[in-house]
């Protein structure tokens, strides 16, 4: 394979011109998850207003007091109701709380209908009260309603801005082509002020622009250098801004960005940027901006967060119930072999970045770091740390990287970068091998449960393993991680292959 082939510039050293300076979790969390924890503030004080507004409505009407369960359960029930109205009127996107005037509109909108419905449905209970004064008490009130959400959502307005300002809530972008439609997007975003970042461009053509910058940002490097950033720094949007009569490096691109769980997305000229009154971007899409996308992550932000959970809560649970039988291995190590109880040995891991997998300690300790990978009946494999190997509890410690969040407990099996099979590295042989850390590495996976653990010495053995791997990254859900964990209890830590 060609030395700048796709699978081998995935896996090229450019540390020297970008280091792992990621901005840390902070970044992360601020460009996957500020917007949407800000839309689920957006709904909780909508539910509260909303509760504030039917508590005396309901006790106006039916007599109940506001500590009665019924008019609680019932004014819960209105609230879950009208968020569900509020939704479907689409409230609660980006494009509708950061700008007062579309929320304002179709606030009124939906308010006209619901005036005359809750209308009706007050003056039921007329018989009960005196028409004149019901009626005024229900105009005072619903004006008083119509108010409270207006203010309320200007305050949210503002602070939406002020967190935009201060890059509290942002999205990270990097363009690739530094054309003047990458300008026009550039200067789109900053005036929409919705988050959207635009942290770097990129264009083969860098040394062609003595300023090296583009609407205020910088062009950094070329396409090689893209793959480079992308690994060492946190970004989750890709914008190609390309022409069209340039098919070669448009496949060129999305091909090598394939590999990295990334939303790419293509700018179409001449399909406006700007935000149409009607028009909201998909939630996984960029706020304002209308663009084609042309691929996304195989999880959605969702389905990381609860997979995440998820795996930090079962992790801390199983390293709990492990406890006693991880001692047994400590002192079954201890007695057995000199050296370390525990040895680190470098992967291959999330965005083809490096990190250190924990183990026990099987092998002596002069053979433990060895890069060749283990056989059947190998000999630098002491008795205890036989047994643990047949039985997997080598594997415990690894409930460690999951906490770190380096590993997940269910996900492709981290490999070392020197690992080969028939005397050539693993990217060599699969051209989408690159493709299998789009997720993070797990303890067992879709491979290892339907019987493709243990040895890839030969390409077969690789292709099965990677061929299950790229099946669960393209059809994850978190069912089939369930099914998985469910599965290994009974076939992935046992069988033929544990050795």
């Amino acid at each position: 394979m060609p030395d700048e082939s796709s699978a081998r510039l995935h896996y090229s050293d450019h540390a020297s011109v970008f280091t792992l300076t990621s901005e840390g979790v902070r970044a992360v969390f601020l460009s996957r998850w500020s917007s949407l924890a800000f839309v689920c503030l957006t709904l909780a004080l909508d539910f509260l207003l909303l509760m504030g507004l039917f508590m005396p409505l309901l006790g106006h009407t039916t007599g109940w007091s506001a500590r009665s369960p019924n008019a609680l359960s019932s004014a819960i029930c209105a609230s879950i109701f009208f968020l569900f109205i509020f939704n479907s009127a689409k409230l609660y996107r980006v494009e509708v709380i950061a700008i007062l005037a579309r929320y304002t509109k179709r606030f009124c909108n939906i308010s006209i209908i619901f005036f005359w419905g809750l209308a009706l449905l007050f003056f039921a209970f007329l018989p009960r009260f005196p028409i004149i004064g019901s009626g005024l008490w229900f105009a005072v009130w619903f004006a008083f309603g119509f108010l409270a959400f207006i203010a309320m959502r200007y305050a949210l307005a503002r602070a939406y801005h002020w967190c935009v300002d201060r890059e509290i809530i942002r999205r990270d972008v990097i363009v690739v082509g530094a054309t003047e439609l990458a300008e026009k997007f550039i200067s789109r975003v900053k005036k929409d002020a919705l988050g959207v970042r635009v942290k770097a461009i990129f264009d083969d053509k860098v040394l062609l622009f003595p300023k090296r910058n583009l609407g205020g940002v910088p062009i950094i490097g070329d396409i090689s250098d893209l793959l480079a950033y992308a690994k060492y720094n946190y970004v989750d949007t890709v914008i190609i801004a390309l022409p069209f009569d340039a098919p070669d490096s448009l496949r060129q691109v999305t091909q090598r960005l394939s590999a990295y769980p990334l939303t790419i997305g293509l700018l179409i000229d001449p399909m406006p940027l700007e935000l149409q009154q009607n028009w909201f971007a998909p939630t996984e899409e960029l706020p304002g901006v209308n663009v084609a996308l042309i691929s996304v992550p195989p999880i959605g932000r969702v389905g990381l967060l609860t997979k995440d959970v998820f795996d930090r809560v079962v992790a801390g649970i199983a390293l709990l119930f492990f406890a006693p039988l991880m001692f047994f291995c400590v002192l079954g190590i201890k007695f057995t072999s000199p050296g370390p109880i525990l040895f680190k040995q470098t992967r291959i891991g999330y965005r083809n970045r490096e990190f250190n997998v924990f183990k026990f300690r099987s092998m002596h300790v002069t053979q433990a770091n060895s890069v060749e990978l283990t056989i059947r009946n190998d000999p630098r494999v002491f008795a205890f740390g036989e047994i643990m190997r047949k039985l997997s509890l080598d594997e415990l410690p690894q409930l460690l990287n999951v906490l770190t969040g380096e590993m997940s407990l269910v996900g492709p099996r981290p490999h070392m970068p020197e690992a080969r099979a028939a005397g050539r590295l693993y990217y060599e042989l699969i051209p989408n091998y690159a493709a299998r850390h789009s997720v993070k590495p797990g303890i067992t996976g879709w491979a290892q449960v339907n019987g493709w653990r243990g040895p890839t010495e030969t390409v077969d053995q690789l292709e099965n393993r990677i061929t299950h791997d790229l099946y669960y990254i393209k059809n994850w859900s978190f069912g089939l991680d369930l099914m998985i964990l469910v599965r290994t209890m009974f076939v992935g830590f046992f069988g033929e292959n544990a050795f």
